[in-house]
């Protein structure tokens, strides 16, 4: 468990640092956090950005001798949900989903429907916050949440139940701490950026007024 944890970690890591990187120099990501501003273009693109990721997290994770993946899956898709709302969520699940369904395995149903449902979730908070960035302590408990449930519901559709059991027993610990670390780093980094990108965006609607007025 404690190597699984590890392995986790360093994936999530590398995941984390590139989404941000990658996320924060895109006009796109500005368009739809800071400005609000929804095309179909915008979020085409955020729904490929974020189920790619969700694919990253799936085969950069570690495979147990069940054939049940310790992965970071369902970072991409909450946190798409908690910055774009549930169409760019659950695309970016849907995408992610459907490539660990055709994965195999005795856990792929249960998987695939988990990572769908954490963009739904995480697009449904963030139209309950007034379609705005949930911030991270919350995003951290709903991360926790969102894999609890899955969790939950391979219990529940995985069978036989005893495997299933084993695996939730030994993947529930480390992928309930870093999946949750991991949207808890990015929610941070997300937020700091968020705030930039406003200043400069009421710094910009200053001076034009200023502008403007010594015009006049």
């Amino acid at each position: 468990m404690f190597n699984i944890l590890l392995n986790l970690i360093n994936e999530m890591t590398v995941m984390i640092t590139v989404i941000a990187i990658l996320v924060s120099s895109l006009d796109y990501f500005k368009e739809v956090v800071v400005d609000e501003k929804f095309t179909y273009k915008n979020q085409i693109i955020m729904i490929i950005i974020f189920g790619t990721f969700s694919i990253f997290g799936s085969y950069s994770g570690t495979k147990l001798e069940s054939g049940a993946i310790a992965n970071l899956r369902d970072i991409g898709p909450l946190v798409a949900g908690l910055l774009g709302g549930p169409v760019i969520g659950f695309g970016a699940g849907l995408i992610g989903g459907i490539v660990r369904y055709f994965g195999g395995g005795f856990t792929a149903l249960p998987c695939a429907i988990a990572t769908i449902s954490a963009g739904l979730i995480g697009g449904l908070f963030y139209n309950f916050n007034d379609k705005k960035f949930i911030g991270p302590q919350k995003a951290i408990l709903i991360a926790v949440l969102v894999e609890l449930y899955h969790m939950g519901i391979t219990l529940i559709l995985a069978k036989p139940f005893s495997e299933a059991l084993e695996v939730v027993k030994i993947l529930i610990i480390p992928m309930i701490f870093s999946n949750s670390m991991g949207v808890g780093i990015f929610s941070v980094i997300i937020g700091s950026l968020i705030q930039d990108k406003q200043k400069i965006k009421h710094l910009e609607e200053e001076l034009e007024n200023i502008a403007s007025e010594e015009k006049i």
